[in-house]
């Protein structure tokens, strides 16, 4: 005489060890939570500020040129403002270290005062660290400052006005 097997998980051919793995696996992968960055642990050799140019002004300067080639100016500008203006980033006035509102900016933005194709320079504040587990320089950037071109009344440049500073890495 046949036995006759039940529809329960042992007659779909599924292992209750399986089973158990399986939940095992999905709670430890649920509960897992990404490690943090780890600050590198080394020498600090300070703080460095240093500007940069993120347009070439310069139809005869190829290094520039060259140097600029692969930087998507467009892309981070707006997406620096995004974030600015989804309140991810607060903006700080470069003089006073006062938070610039997002109303002010916007008005700036729409009244002309800048236009995002001007922004043409980037002010870095970095702590420049050996990590000694690593053995690589990290740099951590602490500010940037978004500058544009100011231009006269005949298109001739008169230097760099800054827009905004953004703080990271309080601490």
């Amino acid at each position: 005489m046949k036995r006759s097997r039940g529809k329960g998980l042992l007659s779909t051919g599924i292992n209750y060890s399986f089973i158990i793995l399986t939940a095992f696996t999905l709670i430890a992968v649920a509960c897992h939570s990404p490690a943090k960055e780890k600050k590198p642990i080394g020498e600090s050799f300070g703080k460095i500020i240093y500007d940069t140019y993120i347009i070439n002004r310069d139809s005869t300067d190829s290094w520039g040129d060259e140097c600029l080639a692969g930087f998507k100016r467009g892309a981070m500008i707006d997406y620096l403002f995004d974030k600015v203006y989804d309140g991810k980033i607060i903006p700080t006035d470069y003089f006073t270290g006062e938070i610039i509102g997002l109303n002010q900016l916007k008005n700036w933005e729409t009244e002309g005062l800048f236009l995002r194709k001007n922004i043409s320079k980037i002010q870095f504040e970095e702590q420049w660290i050996w990590d000694k587990e690593k053995s690589v320089m990290v740099k951590r950037i602490l500010s940037m400052t978004i500058a544009y071109e100011v231009f006269d009344n005949t298109g001739k440049s008169r230097g760099q006005k800054p827009i905004f500073k953004l703080i990271f890495n309080k601490e």
